[in-house]
């Protein structure tokens, strides 16, 4: 089940839509927003929803183990908090190419559980630096927005409040213009332009023979369908949460233009890379640079935690193989870059592209760019017919280990 894939979902969340102005104009005085807001996650997950039991009960078990762990020190607390929270996460993932992974996807998995289990490591983490302290209310409608629920944008607990505090003044009918506007180019995004890249390009390849013209065709029309697909979902998500009131940190601003791994991330599914910026690559990041064989080396520090951040983000995806090889070369690329950008600031000038013409550079930076990122994500996709063969390698290890 995804967000805005049927007419049913449309449906619902414009009569969600219509329920806001409604409690705005006719039970604001006995309803507040916060609690209006509440109820279309009730009644989303009670009549939609496939688990709503599993996801609520995750919930209830993630706060209550936050909870029990309150009085330790800050750092153990953050470090046992995020352990737990994403422990049934690491479970699904390790368990899934066993032939027990049905009966316990059955038990702990439920849709979403990837984007609710970003979200409550980041309201937790940053629970001691939240003014005001987290409202329960507030708290299970950040997790459970009905727009994000599933897919993201992943928001802020801090910065979400904010809109949550603002409460009905947000309805507004220029809000609505907005939001409609970005669900228009959602629309178009997802239902034109990546189903005609599905249907007239993905779809048309053979592996069996592969020849490099069929690969690089494949390759850069996943990137591309990639793209037009998960932004399609993420705008529609933004415009409906603007209607709503909630305005949906954007997700996607011209990621074709980056020129280098760090403006990529800053681009291209933007909230995932803050929140991998925040709480893998940080604490990694200081931890190292808190030792004693590393504390004189901050560029040593720097490159260990974006190998280690990427390559656990190709993990957490999936444990096979072209999951964890994709994570890997974000990772490889990323600290080319940042050594790259280390050495230009020693000698105080661009080494490779110095002498170039600005806008030569930007072209020259940007196409060897969009080649990197078509590439890694041509292996995340699982249809590199190079990676293809190998790709039951983690999968029979899975089995052999845990059956």
């Amino acid at each position: 089940m995804l967000p805005f894939s049927s007419v049913e979902y449309f449906i619902i969340s414009i009569t969600f839509v219509i329920w806001m102005y409604c409690a705005k104009y006719f039970l604001s005085s006995i309803i507040s927003y916060s609690t209006a807001l509440l109820i279309t996650t009730i009644i989303f997950l009670t009549f939609y929803y496939p688990k709503p039991i599993h996801i609520l009960l995750f919930i209830l078990y993630s706060y209550s183990a936050y909870f029990i762990v309150q009085k330790t020190n800050i750092i153990k607390k953050r470090a046992i908090a995020s352990l737990i929270i994403i422990l049934p996460m690491i479970l699904v993932k390790v368990f899934e190419y066993s032939y027990t992974y049905h009966s316990i996807s059955s038990i702990i998995f439920f849709p979403g559980l990837s984007y609710v289990s970003f979200r409550l490591i980041s309201l937790f983490l940053d629970s001691d630096y939240n003014d005001p302290p987290i409202n329960f209310v507030s708290a299970v409608n950040f997790l459970l927005f009905t727009p994000t629920l599933l897919i993201g944008p992943i928001d802020k607990y801090s910065r979400f409040n904010k809109d949550i505090i603002s409460g009905y003044s947000n309805l507004k009918l220029i809000n609505i213009r907005k939001g409609l506007n970005i669900l228009k180019r959602g629309i178009i995004y997802k239902f034109v332009c990546a189903e005609l890249i599905n249907r007239y390009l993905l779809n048309i390849n053979d592996f069996n023979c592969p020849t490099i013209f069929v690969v690089l065709i494949d390759m850069y029309a996943y990137y591309l369908y990639l793209f037009f697909d998960f932004a399609g979902y993420s705008s529609m998500a933004i415009g409906t949460g603007k209607m709503m009131g909630i305005t949906v940190p954007e997700n996607f601003i011209k990621p074709f233009l980056a020129r280098n791994p760090k403006q990529f991330w800053q681009s291209f599914h933007k909230t995932l890379g803050a929140w991998l910026k925040d709480y893998f690559f940080m604490p990694f990041y200081k931890y190292f640079k808190s030792t004693n064989l590393l504390r004189k080396l901050p560029l040593t520090c720097q490159n260990i935690s974006l190998f280690i951040t990427f390559f656990l983000m190709g993990c957490w995806n999936g444990l096979a193989i072209h999951f964890i090889i994709s994570g890997a070369l974000f990772g490889i690329f990323s600290v080319i870059h940042n050594t790259y950008g280390y050495l230009c600031k020693v000698k105080g000038y661009d080494i490779i592209f110095g002498r170039l013409p600005d806008f030569y550079t930007r072209i020259l930076s940007s196409f060897i760019m969009f080649n990197i990122v078509a590439f890694s994500i041509h292996i995340f996709s699982g249809r590199a017919p190079y990676v293809a063969k190998s790709s039951g390698i983690l999968p029979m290890i899975s089995r052999l280990m845990f059956e």
